[in-house]
């Protein structure tokens, strides 16, 4: 009869690094603060510098602390980076071959509760930041890349305000993995016929969302954005390989919109183009 397998020991070092990691996910350390130098913390955990060394590596690699080296250095406590969880979620479905479509269904499902929240907290500021964001979309009808930023911006602005915290987490990672897909989605979408037409449709779509958010309408406002999102993937979804699965190993696109497009928006106060303004008008 075999003996069962006693569980193995963790390591000194990870030991330490779960320790200090505990500390830091219950707000005892906070981004800003300074560890200890090396050698009070070698005598609080009664580990020799090089496990101590090998500890505060782990911490590093997963963007827990940053090391500096020098007479101020040390190790201080960072601000988390959703982008390096993402990066790491992202590589998992990339491995498992997740598609651009396998991603925006799940977009489709948590994004709209996402604007729920939004709609239920009633925040001004959060209405003002998405018609500001509106108004650049329309300014920068002329330029797909620079619209695509600002489609991207809406949906930023949504998370921002969203006061359920796992929900704006989760939508997070799926806006971040997406991103990494902006380039070729922009370029093959917006190069499809009938652009102009899916653009004002979509400006159309983020105006009647504000408006139910600021009505206050959660569940409408839910039902509507995963109507419109559903929609917007088939467009997506016809001129990208939908079916290829997701790279998230290059560098994500700088997206933010630029200083023109805001000087633009504020100078049309909202007013598209003449053309555009007619085929608005002919959408309604």
């Amino acid at each position: 009869m075999t003996k069962p397998r006693a569980a193995s020991r963790p390591k000194t070092a990870e030991r330490v690094a779960a320790e200090l990691r505990r500390e830091i996910a219950t707000g005892n350390l906070r981004a800003g603060d300074k560890l200890h130098p090396e050698r009070l913390l070698c005598e609080q955990f009664e580990v020799s510098r090089p496990t101590l060394r090998e500890a505060l590596r782990l911490l590093e690699a997963e963007s827990l602390i940053r090391i500096s080296r020098g007479q101020y250095g040390g190790a201080e406590v960072t601000s988390l980076d959703i982008g390096v969880a993402a990066k790491q979620v992202g590589l998992s479905l990339q491995m498992e071959g997740a598609t651009l479509e396998d991603v925006w269904r799940a977009r489709a499902v948590i994004e709209p509760a996402v604007a729920a929240e939004v709609a239920r907290s009633g925040n001004r500021q959060a209405i003002t930041e998405l018609e500001e964001s509106i108004k650049g979309a329309h300014a920068a009808l002329d330029d797909p890349i620079e619209y695509a930023a600002f489609t991207a911006q809406f949906s930023e602005i949504l998370t921002k305000y969203c006061e359920n915290k796992t929900l704006r987490l989760l939508i997070g990672l799926i806006e971040d993995i997406v991103r990494r897909q902006h380039r070729d989605v922009t370029v093959n979408t917006y190069a499809a016929k009938g652009v102009d037409r899916m653009m004002l449709l979509n400006i159309r779509g983020r105006e009647r969302l504000v408006e139910l958010i600021e009505r206050g309408d959660a569940e409408e406002a839910e039902k509507f954005w995963r109507s419109h999102l559903v929609g917007a993937g088939k467009v997506v979804f016809s001129a990208y390989r939908a079916q290829m699965p997701i790279d998230v190993l290059g560098e994500i696109p700088q997206v933010v919109p630029s200083a023109r497009s805001a000087r633009q928006a504020a100078s049309a106060k909202a007013e598209p183009r003449p053309e555009a303004r007619r085929k608005v008008q002919k959408l309604a």
